[in-house]
C-alpha cells in the first residue's frame, strides 16, 4: 500500500459502559431497554434488530429522563422498528442454508462429501467441501474451513480496497460476533465474521469498504455516510440484504449441513 501513514486517522468504536435498563411500553407490551453510556457519543441513538434486544447510546452525563422523553419522542419510529425486527425473525428461511447435504459459499451452494480419516478436516476439492474424519468433530471441522477461507478472501479485499482508497490498516482478525459483521479498532486492526462468506460478495465487499471508511471517520454520523456514499455507491442495496438476511447468517450451524451426510471410505489405490 502506498499511502502515507500520516493521513489516516485510526480510531476505534466507542467505549461503552451498561446503565441501568429502562422500561418502554409498546401496544401494552413492556420491553427491558438496554441503556450504554458512550464517551464519544454526542447526541442518543437508538440500535434495534432481529437478534438484539432495544438499545440507547447514550453520551455521558445524560440524564435518566431525558432517555425516555427520546424514546417517547421516537415511539412511531422504534414500533415500526420492532415490528420490522420481529417480521424478520420470524419469517420462514428465505436463503436455504438449513438444506442438509450442502454448504453455501459466497451465494452458491456446495454439496459436501463425506470421507473417512483419522483427523477432521475440510477442504474444497472441485465443486464441493470434502470433509474428514469422525462425525463428532466434522461439524468443527467445517467451521473452522468456513474461518480460514474468510481470512483469505476478505484480507485479498481489504487489500484491494484499502489500495483504492489509499488507506492504511493494520492486522485482519476473523472472529463470529452475534450483532456486528465487522469492527475497527484504534490502532486500524479489522476484524469481520466468518458468517460473511455465506452472502454474495458484494455484500462482503460492502462491509469491507464501511470497516475501512471508519479509518478516516469514527462514529455513524453524517460525514461518515458521505463518505461511504462517495467510495460505495449504492451501498444501501447490499445493507438491506444484510438487514434482510443476517438473521438466517446468524443462525446457520455447520451440523445442520453434515445431518445427512455419512463418511465413505477413501478411493483404494493401485500398488505400484
Amino acid at each position: 500500500m502506498t499511502a502515507a501513514r500520516a493521513s489516516v486517522r485510526k480510531v476505534s468504536p466507542p467505549q461503552l459502559r451498561d446503565r441501568r435498563p429502562h422500561r418502554f411500553v409498546i401496544g401494552g407490551e413492556t420491553l427491558i431497554v438496554r441503556v450504554r453510556e458512550s464517551r464519544r457519543a454526542k447526541t442518543l441513538r437508538i440500535i434495534v434488530g432481529p437478534r438484539r434486544p432495544l438499545e440507547v447510546i447514550v453520551p455521558r452525563g445524560l440524564g435518566a429522563g431525558d432517555v425516555d422523553a427520546f424514546l417517547e419522542d421516537k415511539r412511531r419510529w422504534v414500533e415500526t422498528k420492532i415490528a420490522e425486527a420481529r417480521a424478520i425473525r420470524e419469517r420462514p428461511p428465505q436463503l436455504g442454508l438449513e438444506r442438509a447435504g450442502t454448504v453455501w459459499l459466497a451465494g452458491r451452494e456446495l454439496p459436501i462429501e463425506r470421507r473417512n480419516g483419522r483427523r477432521a478436516i475440510a477442504m474444497l476439492e472441485g465443486d464441493r467441501l470434502v470433509v474428514f474424519g469422525p462425525d463428532e468433530n466434522a461439524a468443527a471441522a467445517v467451521e473452522r474451513w468456513y474461518r480460514r477461507e474468510a481470512r483469505r478472501r476478505i484480507a485479498d479485499v481489504v487489500r484491494r480496497e484499502a489500495e483504492r482508497l489509499g488507506y492504511e490498516y493494520q492486522a485482519i482478525g476473523i472472529r463470529d460476533p452475534r450483532t456486528r459483521w465487522g469492527s475497527c479498532s484504534r490502532r486500524g486492526n479489522l476484524s469481520f465474521s466468518w458468517r460473511l462468506l455465506l452472502g454474495p460478495d458484494d455484500v462482503l465487499e460492502y462491509v469491507v469498504v464501511h470497516e475501512l471508511c471508519h479509518l478516516r471517520e469514527p462514529s455513524h454520523r453524517k460525514p461518515f455516510w458521505r463518505l461511504l456514499e462517495s467510495v460505495r455507491p449504492g451501498w444501501q442495496e447490499q445493507a438491506r440484504w444484510l438487514r434482510e438476511h443476517g438473521q438466517e447468517l446468524h443462525a446457520y450451524d455447520p451440523a445442520v449441513s453434515l445431518a445427512s451426510a455419512s463418511p465413505s471410505p477413501p478411493l483404494a489405490t493401485a500398488a505400484g
